[in-house]
């Protein structure tokens, strides 16, 4: 017997009718556990749209702070995720396949001796997050070397930067935030526009600009030379067969900021029909 999900969207079975005869293609349709007021945007929404339009079985949950558990009905082990890192953990956790997309390559250690200078802080001094021997006369760039969002990537100067490793190591700031987490500190760069990138398996699949100079704009209208150039990047390297590329437009040059978890990314003006379409024709 098949289930119902908490929207009424039927769990099908491999060989079932198409949950995509809108867009002529057959899904293999996996199970989708997302997490709930995820990334707290409104393009939250277009994910839950997309799920119910193309009738792909899912459920949100609640993630409770303090825990590394959430509660889900599904029996089911072919889940893909979305939420936060937490959610990542616990993914692994449960055996999830292919589950969060999440692995050692997701670091700024690793993905620098692929992309080299590419990187816009290929430069970057590299401490640990408890180094007190650390000073810099500029406001400078500081942010986890790996994907873990143990803190977000800000603009500091020395007194702001004391204050954030006082309070990371005394007051329980993060539970895996420790003096022993490596950071990256880089000059601050004046950057004209950020576009997001989704990638499966060596593709793009969407797209969206997040930022136009200092202001948030959405928006899935890209320039060629910027698929142009993550098209490039995606050759000399490729995180997971899932992952998301985040690249800064500076000087008239692209320039990847970053690159990330696609299961902990947020959404911004990405198509994620496109996206979901996608994810179940590569797992």
């Amino acid at each position: 017997m098949l289930g119902e999900g908490i929207f009424g969207c039927p769990d099908r079975e491999v060989g079932g009718s198409s949950p995509s005869s809108r867009t002529n293609l057959k899904l293999e349709i996996m199970y989708y556990i997302v997490q709930e007021n995820l990334f707290r945007e409104e393009n939250y929404n277009n994910l839950i749209v997309a799920l119910n339009r193309l009738e792909l079985s899912h459920e949100i949950v609640r993630v409770l702070p303090f825990t590394e558990d959430i509660k889900f009905k599904t029996k089911r082990n072919d889940v893909f995720p979305f939420g936060s890192m937490k959610m990542a953990r616990i993914s692994k956790q449960y055996g999830w396949n292919p589950g969060s997309q999440m692995n050692k390559n997701h670091d700024f250690l690793v993905y620098k001796e692929y992309y080299g200078e590419n990187l816009l802080n290929w430069d970057s001094k590299i401490i640990e997050f408890g180094d007190t021997d650390f000073f810099s006369e500029k406001r400078f760039f500081a942010r986890p070397t790996e994907d873990t969002k143990v803190f977000t990537g800000s603009e500091f100067d020395m007194a702001e930067w004391r204050l954030m490793v006082g309070q990371g190591l005394t007051n329980g700031h993060s539970t895996s935030l420790n003096e022993k987490t490596k950071i990256q500190i880089s000059t601050i760069k004046k950057i004209n526009q950020e576009i997001r990138f989704w990638i499966v398996k060596g593709e793009i699949v969407t797209a969206s600009q997040y930022r136009l100079g200092n202001r948030v704009v959405h928006s899935d209208v890209i320039d060629k030379p910027a698929y142009d150039f993550c098209n490039e990047m995606i050759k000399l390297f490729q995180l997971n067969d899932a992952f998301v590329m985040d690249l800064a437009l500076i000087d008239g040059q692209y320039k990847i900021i970053e690159c990330g978890c696609i299961n902990c990314a947020g959404f911004y003006n990405a198509n994620m029909q496109k996206l979901l379409i996608a994810l179940e024709d590569a797992f």
